[in-house]
């Protein structure tokens, strides 16, 4: 975006910094708030060798809008120049920054190159034709004076000065006293010196520190940089060698500043380095993430060997190293592939957690006569809390089955994101399990932190795979005595009305509650219960276990059984896939109504094992003939269980017949039609107690129309 002149942006600046910072004691970001000084101590009236500076007043009436103008000139008789003084009400607190916002014409470059460090010292001195001082007072003198001419030191043992300039370009004169160090006034002085009609023009708008509670969300930011060994002919020709500094520190997260000259030679030039401040300490723990770019070809240099991230508090140093001694080696590898497919990277430094800092300076150590282009993007530097540390960070396990990660240096305060490969998110817990994908397929997420809105850490990139090496898969087949058509030898076929009491009532399993007490949350779309030609349609929900040998559970799934008796996953697929090692187990089916039925213990291999309830004898299923019936050489699953107590009676306590006339009112009369319901014994989607087709018939079936028998569930 084309950038306008500085003079020429005034009522631009006001609109998006100014209103901000306008007031007396004005709110800014939302509890840190600004004091102005507010007293004209006092201003050059055009005496001797000096301008009369007739708009003063603009200096302390805390309308960043206004300003006064000192004017400086030099003639053959004499050099004339302008100051202006301010006071607070009272000393500056320790600690605070004071800032003096600052214009003068572009053209000079006087503002804009102090804002570059030696790089400054160097045109300053070049430019002592035209100077400002700044002086640090009390109401009884002055504590320590700036000069703009002749590469002025910034720092003095009462304090150190600054030149930053924030978003939108206004520049800042900034002063941080030393501990012990009190003061309340600042004076502004413009000056000319040497060449004959040299004149100097400098706006000076209302000084003030921030103050009150500093939101750790919305810190004022201000930016500046420096260029260590730069020459004048170099500056000449090629310009400043950081464009755009205003850039880091704007909303806009696709623009940037970059550093460097590209492939001209660059001589002497030795770094070039960027610094954010920010207007407050950072939080216990919190880190510096950066976003960068360089090109492709400084990869092989290594360049992240030249990159240093340094963080400071005020002017002390708490962090240092280039970002291939602060980086873990994955951090490096990601880093190294998206510079490598010329993507911005995102870097976070870690800094000590016993630190806080307001500081960050990036520095690019160039690379000396390698004819690469070097140049190097900036985008932006937020503070962040540290990235989220994982219990794994490549799990693989079986298709279909939930995983797990959790972060493992939860930090209360902290907010955490997951997202999945398109950015979607898909939590916002301490952990996230999701669903394991198919068979060789690796599904990629990542989580991130964040105690601000919009201010993310880096996030830490995790797989899910899906592996046999950690899972079973049986596909099983059974069929239910009460679903069950002599005639086709199979489930029955399921009807219209069938499929559409299922669609209605069934599109979520049956197993919640006691005593299945299934805790995964299982839906879907009713449209899969759908009749179809074939024998493939659904008939009702059923529950598999995998158990060890001693009756632990090891894994267990809800799943359906069609007219063909295969039993399959929630979406019609074989094999169901159980997460457990290889090994010896018993696989147990069970459904809301029949009475389940066990293998006996076996061999489960990794990968794919077929179970056929329906062949199967006492010879190979836990327990006697008795836990199931035979018909037409089929082993059914026994039906007339409407309580899933695990046995079947029709007198006594808990019988299936009383649950049968409780759920008709009592009435043995009543008819229940068009129903889900676990008294239907017949599945035939009504329950009723007397008449052809009968659900009592089912429990006296059973029972071999034993009226004082009992049959038992025999299942692991």
């Amino acid at each position: 975006m084309k950038r306008k002149p500085l003079l020429g942006r005034r009522l631009l600046l006001c609109t998006t910094v100014c209103a901000l910072l306008s007031g007396a004691a004005t709110t800014a970001n939302a509890q840190l708030t600004k004091t102005f000084a507010t007293q004209p101590i006092s201003h050059s009236t055009g005496s001797l060798g000096t301008f009369n500076v007739t708009d003063f007043a603009n200096a302390s009436d805390t309308i960043l809008s206004t300003s006064a103008t000192l004017n400086a000139q030099t003639t053959l008789v004499l050099s004339s120049n302008s100051h202006v003084e301010v006071g607070f009400a009272a000393n500056v607190p320790a600690g605070a920054t004071l800032y003096v916002p600052v214009q003068d014409d572009p053209t000079v470059g006087l503002l804009s190159a102090l804002a570059g460090g030696s790089l400054g010292d160097l045109l300053t001195g070049l430019l002592s034709n035209r100077s400002f001082t700044v002086e640090i007072k009390t109401p009884t003198g002055t504590l320590v004076t700036y000069t703009s001419a002749g590469n002025g030191p910034r720092v003095f043992t009462q304090g150190s000065f600054g030149f930053v300039r924030d978003a939108a370009g206004q520049v800042y004169i900034t002063f941080r006293a030393n501990a012990g160090v009190n003061y309340s006034r600042v004076r502004v002085t413009a000056n000319t010196g040497g060449l004959v009609g040299a004149a100097y023009e400098l706006k000076v708008q209302d000084a003030y520190y921030l103050g009150g509670t500093a939101t750790p969300c919305a810190p004022f930011l201000t930016t500046a940089f420096d260029a260590a060994g730069v020459s004048l002919s170099l500056l000449n020709a090629n310009g400043n060698p950081v464009k755009n500094i205003e850039n880091v520190i704007d909303a806009d997260t696709t623009n940037f500043s970059t550093f460097g000259y590209g492939t001209v030679n660059v001589g002497a030039l030795n770094s070039i380095s960027q610094d954010v401040y920010f207007s407050n300490l950072s939080q216990p723990g919190e880190q510096a993430k950066i976003k960068f770019q360089v090109p492709q070809t400084l990869l092989a240099l290594g360049v992240v060997s030249n990159v240093n991230i340094t963080a400071y508090r005020n002017d002390t140093i708490v962090s240092d190293g280039s970002l291939s001694s602060l980086l873990s080696l994955q951090a490096l590898g990601i880093l190294t592939v998206n510079l490598g497919n010329s993507i911005p990277a995102y870097v976070q430094v870690p800094v000590p957690i016993t630190e806080q800092f307001n500081r960050i300076r990036v520095t690019y150590n160039v690379l000396v006569a390698t004819g690469a282009n070097q140049t190097l993007n900036l985008y932006g530097v937020d503070r962040v809390p540290p990235q989220p540390t994982l219990n794994s960070t490549a799990m693989m396990s079986c298709p279909s089955t939930a995983g797990r990660f959790s972060i493992t240096n939860v930090t209360p305060g902290v907010s955490y994101a997951w997202y999945n490969s398109a950015n979607v998110l898909v939590s916002t817990d301490t952990f996230y399990a999701p669903m394991m994908p198919a068979l060789g397929v690796t599904d990629t997420y990542y989580v991130t932190s964040s105690t601000c809105p919009g201010k993310e850490s880096v996030g830490t990139v995790f797989t899910a795979t899906g592996s046999n090496a950690q899972c079973v898969a049986v596909s099983p087949i059974a069929y239910l005595g009460g679903a069950f058509d002599a005639t086709l030898n199979r489930n029955k076929n399921v009807t219209v009305a069938w499929e559409a009491i299922l669609e209605a009532s069934a599109f979520t399993h049956p197993y919640a509650a006691a005593p299945f007490n299934y805790t995964g949350t299982v839906t879907v779309d009713p449209l899969i219960f759908t009749t179809t030609p074939g024998d493939t349609d659904i008939v009702d929900w059923m529950l598999l276990e995998l158990k060890d040998s001693t009756g632990n559970t090891i894994d267990r799934k809800v799943a359906f059984i069609l007219e063909n008796g295969n039993i399959t996953n929630p979406d019609k697929t074989q094999p169901i896939v159980m997460k457990a090692v290889a090994g010896r187990y018993h696989l147990t089916v069970r459904h809301r109504n029949h009475l389940g039925l066990s293998t006996n213990l076996m061999d489960f291999a990794g990968g794919n094992n077929s179970f056929d309830y329906t062949t199967a004898t006492d010879a190979t299923l836990f327990g006697d003939a008795n836990a199931y019936t035979t018909i037409n050489g089929k082993t059914l699953m026994i039906a007339g269980n409407t309580n899933g107590n695990g046995f079947i009676s029709y007198s006594g306590s808990g019988n299936d017949r009383a649950i049968l006339l409780t759920s008709l009112g009592g009435n043995n009369t009543t008819i229940l039609t068009d129903i889900y319901h676990n008294s239907d014994l017949n599945l035939s989607g009504s329950v009723f107690y007397s008449g052809s087709g009968n659900d009592r018939a089912v429990i006296l079936n059973a029972l071999n129309g034993n009226v004082s028998g009992v049959i038992l569930e025999q299942i692991k």
